[in-house]
């Protein structure tokens, strides 16, 4: 099951299927802990979940394009995240380790991790055949590389707060983008930006069974909403709280401190201390 592989306490999933309502259907705990379907699986080598979305799926309301993707959830699931990037509002991060696998044929375009508000996407991750790229609310950022070959792993991660989200791929600090966005939310999995009939009846040429696929290999998600991040653009990017998301973890300033059954233990370079 997918649950094995990632956390999955604190998201609901969305696949391009109706669900009652006619809009794309909506997977939440504790029944997401055992599910899987073929938008939604484990990989051949059970080592990443695989996430499917096809250009003539169903959508989410008032979306144009289709998805496969997990919505950041809170309190075991049971109520929608919600926080700020505006100063004061605390240290919001997630870190995505994936691999685009397949992409829609006609238009070969997906977003695969995103910073969502109350209203729209804030800032993402986007893949526009192989250039590979952060996209700020429909606006071309910096691109991470012009040369992505399917199937390569990777690894992005936001941290969000003090009035900006900075940014990084493969560890490597790539920009800050300010913003005050509130209402905040990640978002993870595959986003397909191709549809068969688009808004307006514009006809996009993905024929029915294009679609885009990821497999992500671990998602994590951090929140301190005592500290904001500090202009040190250094990131400790490391697997520790892989499977430690139900309980409160830190990252700042290349430390990271995690809260634990004996107190609190402190992540600085490559030691952990424990007080």
């Amino acid at each position: 099951m997918p649950s094995a592989v990632i956390d999955l306490t604190n998201w609901k999933l969305n696949i391009p299927v109706a669900g009652n309502n006619g809009f794309s259907k909506e997977i939440i705990q504790p029944d997401l802990n055992g599910y899987a379907d073929d938008y939604f699986h484990v990989n051949t080598a059970g080592d990443a979940v695989v996430f499917r979305a096809h250009a003539n799926g169903v959508t989410t309301k008032g979306s144009t394009y289709p998805r496969s993707e997990l919505r950041e959830m809170q309190n075991n699931g049971k109520d929608k995240a919600s926080w700020s990037i505006a100063s004061g509002g605390g240290t919001h991060t997630m870190m995505i380790t994936q691999a685009v696998t397949h992409l829609p044929t006609q238009k070969p375009h997906v977003v695969v991790g995103q910073i969502h508000d109350a209203n729209d996407d804030v800032i993402v991750f986007r893949l526009e055949n192989k250039k590979l790229f952060i996209d700020h609310n429909g606006t071309a950022g910096p691109v991470l590389t012009n040369n992505y070959q399917l199937g390569t792993k990777f690894t992005v991660q936001f941290v969000a707060g003090g009035d900006g989200v900075r940014c990084y791929y493969n560890g490597t600090f790539i920009e800050t983008y300010p913003s005050t966005a509130d209402g905040c939310y990640f978002k993870a999995g595959m986003y397909t930006q191709s549809k068969t009939t688009e808004k307006g009846g514009r006809e996009d040429k993905d024929d029915a069974n294009a679609y885009g696929e990821v497999e992500i290999y671990n998602v994590i998600v951090t929140h301190d909403y005592a500290h904001d991040p500090s202009d040190d653009t250094t990131s400790c990017l490391s697997p520790l709280t892989s499977h430690l998301s139900p309980l409160t973890s830190y990252n700042l300033q290349g430390m990271q401190m995690h809260q634990t059954s004996k107190g609190i233990a402190i992540k600085k370079g490559c030691k952990i201390l424990t007080p």
